[in-house]
């Protein structure tokens, strides 16, 4: 049995992120396959993708409407960079899907690099690549690791997780807040994220997840809390909270198998 994973290696490998480990139980369903559970994330493609742009990026979109432009179509009342932003989303999920389905899909820079070509088309200053230049976030303190860094605090914090984080939900979790906080990319880091924390879960045979839109502000207070301090605990338990409400029996899943 490995020795258990420290706060000190936590923040060595994450780029000073740490959280408490204890009593987190993330009650993801299994459906023990990766395709099967790809298929699962094809059929809520519409839902996930609506949710998503929603309490990530505060985009307007309603779910109708979020369906017609995943179909290809346009939709009259919003705004090219929001209608962009929805298809870029579903048509990187697609990929990420494929990958899943093929085996082709890992945690490494170019994965997140051919996820983001597409999250981020036309809407970063360049996608498809890790940024080149430093950039600041909009209303924290925090400043993201200078651009010359990126690719060793990818290789690192990328091996860390694979190596020393067993269970492949707190895993996915882990890699959804790390890239964010990192921003590897000039823009669409938390779309690129979720896809990617989404296929983390879809690989390992589990059910995706989402953050719904009705918890966009409590999800961007932690959020900023916790660019700012480095310590993930929060998140961690705001994500927890967020998969019981998605899988809950009592409730009204969001997601259907």
């Amino acid at each position: 049995m490995p020795d258990p994973v420290t706060k000190e290696e936590m923040q060595n490998a994450l780029m000073g992120m740490y959280w408490c480990r204890d009593d987190l139980s993330f009650q993801i369903p299994s459906i023990g396959d990766a395709k099967k559970a790809a298929k699962v994330f094809e059929k809520n493609l519409v839902e996930i993708t609506w949710n998503c742009m929603s309490s990530l990026e505060k985009n307007p979109t309603t779910l109708p409407q979020t369906a017609t432009i995943l179909k290809g179509q346009s939709v009259a009342g919003i705004s090219i960079d929001d209608l962009m932003q929805v298809k870029n989303y579903g048509d990187a999920a697609k990929v990420m899907v494929k990958m899943v389905e093929s085996g082709e899909f890992d945690l490494n820079e170019e994965t997140c690099c051919r996820i983001h070509a597409l999250s981020g088309r036309e809407d970063a200053l360049d996608w498809g690549m890790f940024r080149y230049a430093n950039v600041s976030i909009r209303g924290v303190g925090y400043e993201p690791p200078h651009f010359a860094d990126l690719q060793d605090i990818a290789r690192k914090g990328f091996a860390f997780l694979k190596e020393r984080i067993e269970d492949p939900k707190e895993r996915a979790i882990v890699a959804f807040l790390f890239m964010s906080r990192a921003q590897f990319f000039f823009d669409a880091n938390k779309r690129t994220a979720s896809i990617v924390m989404n296929g983390m879960l879809l690989r390992a045979g589990f059910f995706p997840i989402a953050v719904l839109n009705r918890d966009s502000e409590e999800f961007h207070e932690r959020l900023g809390e916790f660019y700012e301090s480095g310590d993930a605990t929060q998140m961690m338990k705001f994500f927890e909270k967020s998969v019981q409400d998605l899988y809950d029996p009592p409730r009204q899943n969001v997601i259907e198998e």
